[in-house]
């Protein structure tokens, strides 16, 4: 299983790396003569094109640049990002709810709480058609995030991850979706019981563990009617509150949120 990277520790590996001497042994100072570094760089040929601080300090101007690189995988979500990443969300919700509707309800269509209740199918009455549209929507909602943050924040934000928290060390685990999926086709479902599965996480870059904000999409219907957080019915949360469940285990810096068509936004 792939293991998320642990940024403390690549930047560690970087400096060290770029501090060492050859055959990664660090360099000790009785070894520089008058001419030191200077003189140990001329006779380098990597150094022949460089000048100035660069000739003189070569290995410490490439450190800071792994440094620098490094630092940035540190860098959680600020405060304006996070606010346009939730109006984002919102705005997502609001194109899910009147795609999905228009597609089944045709133009300017809403829903009703008749037809909310209202099976699809008379053969299968327990599945409704508040519930085919939440479904559709969720799909839609989660299609128009990806395809808005994607191209700017690829590697901050996941969608869907799976997290589990580990019986034996009492740590929360990121789930490779490869893993899981071949779990799922191997029909192991019994390894993913306990695991939670929010709709939209901001992170580190490139650390689903670095957990900043938690958001679910929910779509009531009617839409007019004020959603809430799931309580669990079973398993090892039976009875906890869903957003309990996520602060839990993936201690995010706020609280988890939902997001609807008729939220508004912070």
């Amino acid at each position: 299983m792939r293991t998320p990277p642990r940024p403390m520790w690549l930047l560690s590996c970087l400096l060290l790396t770029a501090c060492a001497g050859p055959g990664g042994r660090a360099p000790s100072i009785y070894e520089q003569t008058g001419d030191s570094a200077t003189n140990g760089c001329l006779r380098n040929p990597g150094c022949a094109n460089q000048v100035g601080q660069d000739a003189v300090l070569p290995g410490l101007v490439r450190a800071a640049g792994r440094a620098r690189q490094a630092a940035a995988m540190l860098r959680l979500w600020e405060a304006a990002e996070v606010a346009h990443v939730e109006r984002v969300l919102l705005e997502c919700a609001k194109e899910a709810n009147l795609q999905v509707n228009e597609r089944h309800l045709g133009k300017g269509g809403r829903t009703s709480p008749e037809l909310c209740r209202k099976p699809v199918d008379l053969k299968v009455p327990e599945v409704t058609w508040g519930m085919k549209l939440g479904e559709e929507k969720h799909a839609a909602a989660l299609e128009c995030v990806q395809r808005v943050l994607a191209a700017t924040d690829a590697g901050r934000f996941s969608l869907e991850p799976r997290y589990l928290k580990d019986s034996r060390t009492g740590q929360t685990r990121w789930l490779d979706p490869q893993v899981v999926a071949q779990w799922l086709a191997d029909g192991q479902f019994h390894l993913l019981v306990g695991s939670i599965v929010p709709d939209v996480v901001l992170h580190a870059l490139g650390n689903p563990l670095k957990v900043q904000a938690v958001y679910d999409f929910k779509f009531p219907c009617p839409v007019t009617n004020l959603p809430s957080w799931d309580r669990y019915t079973e398993g090892p949360f039976t009875k906890l509150w869903q957003n309990d469940v996520y602060q839990q285990l993936l201690g995010s810096a706020q609280p988890p949120r939902l997001i609807y068509p008729n939220s508004r936004a912070n």
